[in-house]
């Protein structure tokens, strides 16, 4: 806890642009992984180094440098939370996903009750890891999401009611219009967001995608709900309230 405080600092100091950063392995009572990509003209890649290693709060410093062009060359493979990432494009994975309606006669769905099973596995994780209260799970969400490519969010949560609203500017999935029949193209986060707070609520929640950005909204916005008590209904009218 608050070892990323410093390290910005050595980054500034030395001169470097930051581009971004990400955490890639989090462990309860074992070191973190934070990977980071900066560009360094005119930098002293040794000094900097021999800087981040002498704080109290890191153990070693890999890094690897490329001319011309940005690649990651950090770390093979990837690893996120334990797991195995890869870079994709977005019109790849939006080429996945335009196939899937094309092709599959339920494919609002499908594609909800995927982003379902991704929230929820990601929830399970966290609740193992990070030991944090209820509340701090929205900031921990956000900032994934944020790392994570999928866009900027914000969250106005009722934990008394279990209501609230998400807002994702600039989501993933709504960048490439690929809809012709008026309906919005973020399922997979409307699933992915029922999932993860159905698992932190430990009760089965409902969200639908109010506005997309892919209709001409500024930012999409999800509305989470309580979904009905009767179980046998409540995953039925999660995947109902999609659009």
């Amino acid at each position: 806890m608050g070892s990323l405080a410093q390290i910005p600092l050595v980054f500034r100091e030395n001169g470097v642009d930051q581009l971004f950063g990400y955490f890639s392995l989090i462990e309860r009572g074992v070191k973190g992984k934070y990977v980071t990509f900066t560009e360094l003209p005119g930098v002293d890649v040794e000094k900097l180094v021999a800087d981040l290693r002498s704080l109290d709060e890191v153990l070693d410093v890999e890094y690897c440098v490329t001319e011309k062009i940005l690649i990651q060359t950090a770390e093979f493979p990837l690893e996120i939370f334990k797991s195995r990432a890869i870079l994709l494009k977005n019109t790849i994975f939006n080429d996945i996903i335009e196939k899937i309606e094309e092709l599959s006669p339920n494919a609002n769905a499908l594609i909800f009750h995927c982003g379902l099973k991704g929230g929820m596995d990601d929830a399970r994780y966290f609740k193992e890891v990070a030991g944090i209260k209820k509340n701090d799970f929205i900031t921990l969400l956000k900032g994934v999401l944020f790392s994570a490519g999928w866009g900027v969010v914000e969250i106005t949560f009722d934990f008394k009611s279990c209501k609230g609203r998400i807002y994702v500017k600039d989501s993933f999935l709504a960048e490439i219009p690929r809809r012709e029949d008026g309906a919005n193209q973020c399922g997979y986060l409307s699933g992915y967001f029922a999932g993860f707070f159905t698992e932190i609520l430990e009760r089965d929640m409902s969200v639908h995608e109010a506005r997309c950005k892919s209709m001409g909204a500024d930012r999409c916005e999800f509305v989470l709900l309580p979904a009905p008590e009767d179980d046998s209904e409540s995953r039925g009218e999660v995947t109902g309230h999609w659009r």
